[in-house]
Parts: structure tokens; sequence; C-alpha cells
């Protein structure tokens, strides 16, 4: 019997990989630049490594998975710990 392959080391449909320059311009409220590359230099403690969010391409360009970045950007894939409630401001 084969052994299981992981999900992850699958590369997603083609239309879903952007540069993370595309990924910034199809995004541009939600992703500017700086966040963008903040969350590429620090994938391997942010954990966008290890959900696939991010590839590097054999000529050494990092690729994203959109739906998996935003997944992970927006708090959807899961916390260890979930992010506090704003507090409201007067009573």
């Amino acid at each position: 019997m084969p052994p299981p392959t992981d999900p992850r080391a699958e590369l997603p449909p083609i239309a879903e990989l952007f540069s993370l320059k595309q990924l910034s311009d199809r995004h541009p409220e939600l992703l500017p630049p700086g966040r963008v590359q903040w969350a590429a230099r620090h994938r391997h403690t942010n954990g966008l490594t290890d959900i696939g969010a991010l590839f590097e391409s054999p000529c050494g360009q990092l690729i994203a998975h959109e739906p998996r970045f935003l997944r992970w950007l927006l708090g959807l894939g899961g916390r260890a710990k979930p992010r506090a409630s704003r507090k409201s401001g007067g009573k």
C-alpha cells in the first residue's frame, strides 16, 4: 500500500498562485506591499509555510497561494489563541 500523500505537498491550481507583488496589487487595501513582505520574511515563524500558503519557485521567487494566504491573514484557518474582542468605549 503506498504511503498517504500530504495534500500540502501538491501544488494548487496555477490560477490561484501569484507573486507577492501580484497579490498585493490584487488586494491593495487589505495587503499593502509592506505587510506582504513582512509576512513573507517571517513565514517560518508565523505559519505560512506550514499551511502551504507560500512556495519558493525554482528561480527563488516566492509564490503565494491566494486562498490560503487570505485565510491565514483573516484568521479563518484556526489559531492557537483566538483574537481578543474589541472593547467598546463609553459605558
